[in-house]
């Protein structure tokens, strides 16, 4: 599902969970935009590594090194492991949430690899 149509989705459960208030568009936008953001993250973070090329405009995140590290440590793992890999691809696809990847076993297992390779 494209960015949008999670976004559309995510606004659709809003409203209708406020039909019935007496003012539904009160702190519709705030409780909208909360709603969005796992479903931003993961086509922002695939963007954060053009920051590798010194023309590329922009602020670099502050733990942008660490980022790289992290993420070279999980396409490692999904490299040896086709659950994880599964999950990678299901992310990427927008099909899950990026949260997924933030599951104490993956993080867990990103993290023992980093320190390994320090």
């Amino acid at each position: 599902m494209s960015v949008a149509a999670q976004e559309v989705s995510a606004l659709k459960r809003l409203i209708e969970a406020r039909a019935l208030d007496a003012d539904p568009l009160k702190g519709l936008a705030q409780s909208y935009f909360a709603a969005i953001q796992d479903f931003l993250a993961a086509p922002w973070a695939v963007t954060e590594s053009d920051f590798i090329y010194e023309k590329t405009r922009g602020q670099r995140p502050h733990d942008f090194h660490q980022r790289l590290k992290s993420n070279l440590a999980l396409q490692r793992i999904a490299s040896e492991d086709a659950n994880v890999h599964q999950i990678m691809s299901e992310v990427t696809h927008l099909v899950k949430r990026s949260s997924a990847l933030r599951d104490p076993r993956i993080v867990g297992r990103v993290t023992a690899l980093m320190s390994a390779s320090d």
